[in-house]
């Protein structure tokens, strides 16, 4: 029954069915996608050879490609390591100026140096503490500069570590274990694991 619904139909043709197995449902699903990027099924029906890269090069359009891609893509860090630096890029972290902010915690100290309230912004790298541990691995690495904001520091390692050179690889997995390993220290103080 579903072969028949197919080849006597085509299937931009043919609307979502309960009696399909799930397979040809996803298939049919599928044309929505294509017809809210506006893409013509006919069309791509038509075309004698259809490649998924074709397709997706379709779907994807032009969205602009993230700067710091290469920081989590081109990693030798630990995929843990890279998680939790992917969540830090995207300001995601629970920090306690966001857990205060959903009423979770009254206590919007920072952890570790107990002086200032604890953002991603202090966090990486204000802090007394998280500051002197990058210090020394940016002194480590022979990176010679100060210190920036955590915005800035992304962004000047996306400019300056996007190469596949051993420097530009020791500084990748720096620092993704700098903010892993601060993250994990902070998550210490707090629970005392």
């Amino acid at each position: 029954m579903d072969s028949y619904l197919l080849w006597k139909k085509k299937a931009c043709k043919t609307h979502e069915t309960k009696q399909a197995s799930w397979l040809v449902q996803k298939i049919l699903k599928a044309k929505q996608y294509m017809t809210d990027v506006g893409a013509n099924l006919d069309e791509i029906l038509d075309k004698k050879n259809i490649t998924i890269n074709y397709i997706y090069k379709m779907l994807k359009q032009d969205h602009q490609k993230m700067p710091w891609r290469k920081l989590i893509c081109k990693n030798g860090g630990m995929p843990k390591w890279i998680f939790i630096l992917y969540v830090a890029i995207m300001g995601k972290l629970a920090t306690r100026d966001r857990l205060g902010r959903w009423g979770i915690t009254n206590d919007l100290l920072c952890p570790m140096c107990n002086e200032e309230e604890e953002s991603m912004k202090h966090l990486f790298f204000k802090c007394i503490y998280t500051t002197t541990i990058w210090e020394k691995l940016l002194q480590w690495m022979n990176v010679n500069r100060r210190l920036m904001e955590w915005s800035q520091e992304i962004e000047w390692a996306c400019n300056n570590f996007r190469g596949r050179s051993a420097n530009a690889e020791i500084y990748r997995i720096a620092l993704v274990s700098c903010v892993y390993y601060v993250w994990q220290e902070r998550n210490h103080r707090i629970f005392r694991i």
